[in-house]
């Protein structure tokens, strides 16, 4: 899958390309990096879906997965095969 990042801070936060202290916690970033990793292998949308450890959902006018309970990654479809990484978001916020 195809995937581009709408900020920065979210390239450089999957990248690792950061320093200092971070608006996350570690353990966060981690994960998100995780996450992104098995998104981007996915071939489609089907694929996304399929996984439900990702816990793919519509959030208002975007779609979002989970990183962990607390933390949501939002997204949208640009095609089938491509996403645009939003944000990093507090699920309940």
């Amino acid at each position: 899958m195809e995937l581009k990042f709408s900020t920065l801070e979210l390239l450089n936060y999957y990248t690792g390309n950061f320093s200092g202290k971070q608006k996350l916690p570690h353990d966060i970033i981690i994960r998100f990096k995780d996450k992104i990793d098995f998104m981007i292998t996915a071939q489609s949308i089907n694929d996304l879906s399929r996984m439900r450890s990702l816990n793919i959902e519509k959030i208002g006018n975007h779609w979002s997965a989970r990183v962990n309970k607390q933390y949501r990654i939002e997204f949208d479809f640009i095609k089938p095969n491509s996403l645009v990484i939003l944000k990093i978001s507090k699920h309940y916020e």
